[in-house]
């Protein structure tokens, strides 16, 4: 395990210490820090971004809170809106092994994840896409599967280049948007 990893999960345990919830919450990760504790421990990254999680995580974890300070990471919140993905998403999702009192940690899949970050395919963004490249776990044909499946986006022509700037980038291939439909 990564120090980056290790010091996610003592976050997230001393986060857990300061968190009384009636029952157990499910919690959605996903960008740089779903790749940092389950696919590439080798990533950094400096937040947490859990789609749309309880205020009081917030409170307890977010930016210049006494944890973030502590361990030098922060809880940020990512409207379930905002996430470019396909709506059957939290479905993909994988439960990360870690236990935790208040809440369970879902990470979502890799194409989910490269998805999101297509939306914005900032420098950061194709660090943690060819992070995943190199180690194997994008699979062009299942990604743009996926990318098929996300609909609301594929109607917007920047998501739409950013698509096709991803897949040369990184796989070499040209997309083609065609009456509604992408294909290689």
């Amino acid at each position: 395990m990564s120090l980056e990893s290790e010091q996610i999960i003592a976050f997230l345990k001393d986060l857990d210490s300061h968190l009384r919830f009636k029952t157990s919450v499910s919690l959605y990760l996903v960008g740089g820090a779903a790749i940092t504790l389950f696919y590439d421990q080798e990533n950094r990254t400096a937040d947490l971004d859990f789609v749309d999680p309880p205020q009081a995580l917030i409170n307890k974890g977010g930016k210049n809170s006494t944890l973030s300070k502590k361990y030098r990471i922060f809880i940020s919140l990512l409207p379930e809106i905002s996430f470019s993905v396909p709506p059957d998403w939290k479905k993909r999702c994988q439960l990360f092994p870690h236990r935790f009192k208040n809440f369970k940690v879902f990470v979502a899949s890799v194409e989910d994840i490269v998805l999101g970050k297509m939306a914005r395919l900032e420098p950061k963004d194709f660090e943690d896409i060819f992070s995943l490249h190199e180690k194997n776990l994008i699979y062009p044909k299942k990604l743009l599967q996926r990318l098929q499946e996300n609909r609301k986006e594929l109607k917007d022509i920047r998501y739409r280049n950013n698509a096709k700037l991803l897949f040369k980038e990184v796989f070499g291939l040209s997309l083609h948007f065609e009456k509604g439909k992408v294909s290689f």
